[in-house]
C-alpha cells in the first residue's frame, strides 16, 4: 500500500516571487502555493510548520492525527503555470509496524489536500498522478 500521493494542475494564481530565485532553482517556485495549502490545511485541523525552501520548490512538515507527514509544492520546470503537489509520510519503525493505522490517517489527510486544491477557484486541470 503506497503512502504517497501526487497531484498536478494548472493555475496562474501562484506566480514566482522575485526573491524565490535566491532560495530555489531558477524557474521553480511554489511559495505562494505552499502558503495557500498551509492556511487551507491549518483551517482543517492539520498542524503545519512554516514553508521551507528546497532546490525543487517548497516543503511543509505536517502533523495530523498524531502522525507526521510532509508535502512538497513546486512549479514544473519551464512551465510556470503548471504545478505539482506531493504528500508523503514521515514514519519511523513504529509507524512501519502500524501500517494500517498510518494508511487511514494518510487517506484522510490526502482527502483534505485534494479538497483544498479542488476548492481554489483558479486551479484547473487537477489530476491525481499515479505513484
Amino acid at each position: 500500500m503506497s503512502l504517497e500521493r501526487v497531484w498536478s494542475f494548472a493555475s496562474s494564481a501562484f506566480p514566482l516571487e522575485a526573491d524565490e530565485a535566491e532560495t530555489v532553482n531558477p524557474g521553480l517556485g511554489g511559495r505562494k502555493l505552499c502558503s495557500y495549502l498551509s492556511e487551507a490545511l491549518a483551517g482543517r485541523g492539520v498542524a503545519v510548520n512554516q514553508p521551507a525552501a528546497e532546490d525543487w520548490g517548497w516543503r511543509l512538515e505536517l502533523r495530523f492525527e498524531g502522525r507526521r507527514f510532509w508535502m512538497g509544492c513546486g512549479a514544473v520546470t519551464d512551465e510556470p503555470d503548471n504545478f505539482v503537489v506531493f504528500l508523503k509520510t514521515r514514519r519511523g519503525l513504529r509507524g512501519l509496524l502500524a501500517g494500517s493505522v498510518w494508511h487511514n490517517s494518510f487517506e484522510r489527510l490526502a482527502g483534505l489536500v485534494g479538497d483544498a486544491l479542488r476548492e481554489h477557484p483558479e486551479i484547473h486541470d487537477l489530476a491525481e498522478e499515479p505513484v
